[in-house]
């Protein structure tokens, strides 16, 4: 089925829904807005259940969180965040609205500028009125927020004014990507063969056209990719049966792109799809890489998926899959310290592998730097040896900045000193710059 005939039978009362919405003119918040002198304009309404927000630019919605210069979908922890109305500052200038700012919370932030307050409106009114913005204000200020006030609103179901915006070619692709990330994060069941039709279909070109084959995360640009998103964001793993069948018969890249939402869903079923395709030897080496980064770069991925990964290293071949199981084990709190550092001894491992573990234990905070300095006095290759103080360069702590200075001043080797000497030089430490100072003076 066609692409465009998938969104149309979604429900022909989308069109319906989206377009019967009052002319701005004709709603008394237009009015009061378009009557309002120049300067900020304030009004309120009530939050659909699950928004909070600290009042100022952190607003959370269920799964997702929102600030300033960031947005994050999963798990998150703000304790300042706690339940409130939505408050919109509009910023005003000759009866049009140029800028909204969305925050959530008791109070208003304070302003230098002229404010008028419209007080507390109907939040069915104030969804439809922002909707109504959203061709305006797309291409001005922080794009990824525009849609907030719409859909924070306790307006109920807005489901088709979001597909109305996803499907719009006459919207920007960051509008009709965020028209589906909430399609995902409020929608049910029954988007789900919408959703699937924009990851098969991708809108206006193929699914292939907006994943990069090569790119270690796939799974961030483009309607296709934003579609898949959204499946992994239904609740009740409503969505994760489809990502499920992309990912087994999607062209490559829409696979590489499904595996990772899969491994953001957490969903029991996506980990165990995970297995299959890393260990399908038919596969293309690449979508089994995504599949290890997804497997360990989820939300609260179980312990025993680290352990499954550091179990089949041994008879992975592929250097990209080797690879991406040493970045793994990064994540892993309960013992990839302890692996990593262990490849980067092991002898037999090749020099690439072992440089590549002790990078990513050095990575790790969890990592003791006690035992990055154990590989670089035992390592006998030079090119592990100064690998492990380029490591250690990268560390913060006091125990990485003795080591250095004591290869600077001490070490057998003379070109690892002058290497230890070099990565000092990037330090801004007023031991580093005594030492520099005695050596000279000498």
């Amino acid at each position: 089925m066609r692409f465009s005939t998938v969104l149309e039978n979604f429900s022909a009362a989308v069109v319906i829904t989206a377009t019967s919405s009052p002319a701005l003119a004709q709603t008394n918040l237009a009015t009061g807005v378009s009557r309002a002198p120049d300067g900020i304009v304030h009004v309120q309404f009530a939050s659909r259940p699950g928004t909070c927000g600290d009042g100022r630019d952190a607003i959370g919605f269920r799964k997702a969180f929102f600030a300033e210069s960031f947005q994050s979908i999963g798990k998150w922890n703000a304790p300042t965040c706690v339940t409130g109305p939505v408050r919109v500052a509009l910023t005003v200038a000759n009866g049009q609205v140029t800028r909204v700012k969305t925050s959530v919370g008791d109070s208003w932030a304070r302003t230098s500028e002229r404010a008028t307050d419209l007080g507390a409106v109907s939040p069915v009114e104030a969804s439809s009125y922002f909707f109504s913005l959203v061709p305006r204000l797309e291409r001005a200020g922080d794009k990824s927020r525009i849609l907030l006030p719409a859909v924070l609103a306790d307006a109920g179901d807005v489901i088709p004014q979001l597909t109305s915006l996803a499907s719009d070619d006459a919207r920007i692709q960051e509008t009709r990507r965020q028209a589906l990330q909430w399609i995902g994060l409020l929608g049910d069941a029954r988007v789900v063969p919408m959703l699937v039709a924009f990851a098969r279909g991708g809108g206006a070109r193929p699914v292939g056209d907006d994943v990069d084959e090569d790119d270690t995360a796939p799974g961030k640009k483009g309607l296709a990719t934003a579609a898949m998103a959204a499946l992994s964001f239904l609740s009740d793993g409503a969505g994760v049966p489809a990502l499920i069948d992309i990912a087994r018969n999607g062209n490559m890249s829409a696979r590489s792109s499904a595996v990772f939402w899969l491994g953001q869903s957490g969903d029991p079923r996506a980990l165990a799809t995970l297995h299959t395709i890393i260990e399908n030897t038919r596969e293309d080496e690449r979508v089994r890489a995504h599949a290890i980064f997804a497997l360990s770069h989820g939300d609260d991925i179980p312990a025993a998926e680290f352990a499954y990964l550091r179990a089949i290293f041994p008879r992975v071949t592929s250097e990209k899959m080797r690879d991406q199981i040493l970045m793994g084990m990064g994540e892993d709190k309960s013992n990839g310290s302890q692996w990593l550092i262990d490849k980067a001894r092991d002898s037999r491992e090749s020099l690439t592998i072992r440089k590549n573990a002790l990078f990513w234990a050095g990575q790790r905070e969890l990592t003791p730097t006690k035992d990055l300095v154990a590989v670089y006095r035992g390592a006998t290759e030079p090119s592990l040896k100064e690998h492990a103080l380029f490591v250690l360069s990268q560390r913060d702590d006091d125990a990485a900045l003795t080591e250095l200075m004591r290869i600077a001043q001490d070490d057998s080797d003379k070109r690892m000193r002058a290497r230890a000497m070099f990565w000092l030089g990037q330090k801004d430490d007023p031991r580093v710059t005594k030492m520099i100072g005695d050596r000279i003076a000498r």
